[in-house]
């Protein structure tokens, strides 16, 4: 996988590779894993069963044309989007894919995606572009506070209206704040070429990206991609982000013992850091990789949030070493906004 990454790497003897594949794609990166092969040894791959070389061509070549067909309705979406004068940010997805050698191999199943008003102008454009997709004759379904979702072409879509889960958490709120005002300031000067998409500011995707993935960690469980992912973004845009102010976000809304950990895992995966050097949490976030996830967000209503709560019962550990709060204070801020705060407004950064 190192090699797939682009990192330079050897490959070690393997006597079953048809398990290697099985194990890498329930991990989210069988294709990145094969790329490592074909780079280190060319399109004959010789040690690899030709049985297990035609099931890897074939996930990659699924895993391109999967990415393909959703770029596709994305673009499509934008350009829908701004007839209606309103601009389309992408949230991870592309701009996170166009961070690895071969984007295609990021696998990703939706869309994330922040709408703002074009131009300068002063409307709900997140209500707007549901209002869009129904009148395309399309289910938008907004149950959750966070997001709507509907489904174009195929493609999976939430359509944020906020950034993170902040209902009930003072933390979270003024982060929510401070990425809705980066969000609105923004001139949208970096644009997805060729496209009607736009990318967040660097640092809004940054913060964004860490609060995801340590909510994920928290709730589900973290996979090899989503480790992947922070250490693929921050080597590409290591000169745009500011260093300093990072580091101080990442300290003000309590991220600083997942953080470290989780980029430290991120520098094992890609070699830049031996496994003697990682701490006993840190090889216990490492082990919980290989677990099964837990996915709570599958489920809605009174049913998801009931495995919600079970999720969090059962990272107490995670709670104990990588948690400014405990599971008590985390079950509590979850019952807390699903009871009396069912409709959050937008904080305003400085409240």
């Amino acid at each position: 996988m190192r090699i797939g990454l682009g990192v330079d790497g050897t490959i070690p003897t393997v006597k079953d590779w048809e398990s290697v594949l099985n194990v890498a794609t329930a991990l989210g990166v069988g294709a990145i894993a094969f790329d490592g092969y074909v780079r280190k040894y060319g399109s004959g791959a010789p040690e690899i069963p030709s049985a297990v070389k035609k099931q890897s061509i074939a996930l990659s070549y699924g895993f391109d044309s999967n990415y393909a067909r959703q770029m596709k309705t994305a673009e499509e979406l934008g350009s829908l989007f701004t007839g209606a004068g309103i601009r389309t940010y992408v949230l991870k997805g592309r701009v996170v894919a166009e961070c690895y050698p071969a984007p295609g191999h990021r696998w990703s199943s939706d869309m994330d995606c922040f709408l703002l008003p074009a131009s300068g102008g002063d409307f709900d454009a997140w209500e707007k572009g549901n209002s869009v997709i129904e009148g395309k004759g399309l289910r938008v379904r907004r149950g959750f506070y966070k997001n709507s979702s509907f489904s174009v072409s195929g493609l999976l879509v939430e359509n944020h209206r906020f950034l993170t889960p902040f209902r009930g958490n003072r933390t979270l709120e003024r982060l929510e704040a401070l990425l809705q005002g980066m969000m609105r300031a923004d001139s949208g000067s970096s644009k997805f070429a060729g496209t009607e998409l736009y990318r967040p500011p660097v640092m809004v995707s940054a913060l964004f990206m860490i609060e995801h993935s340590y909510s994920h960690f928290l709730h589900e469980g973290l996979t090899l991609r989503i480790i992947a992912d922070w250490i693929m973004f921050s080597r590409r845009h290591k000169d745009e982000i500011d260093r300093d102010l990072f580091e101080r976000y990442i300290d003000e809304f309590g991220f600083r013992r997942f953080y470290d950990a989780y980029l430290h895992l991120g520098e094992y995966l890609i070699g830049e850091r031996l496994e003697e050097s990682l701490t006993d949490a840190e090889k216990r976030m490492w082990d919980s990789v290989w677990d099964g996830l837990d996915l709570h967000e599958t489920l809605h209503g009174i049913r998801g949030k009931m495995n919600l709560v079970g999720n969090t019962l059962r990272a107490r550990w995670k709670y104990r070493l990588f948690s400014p709060i405990s599971m008590i204070r985390a079950l509590w801020i979850q019952v807390k906004g699903f009871l009396f705060i069912r409709h959050p407004e937008l904080p305003v950064w400085g409240d």
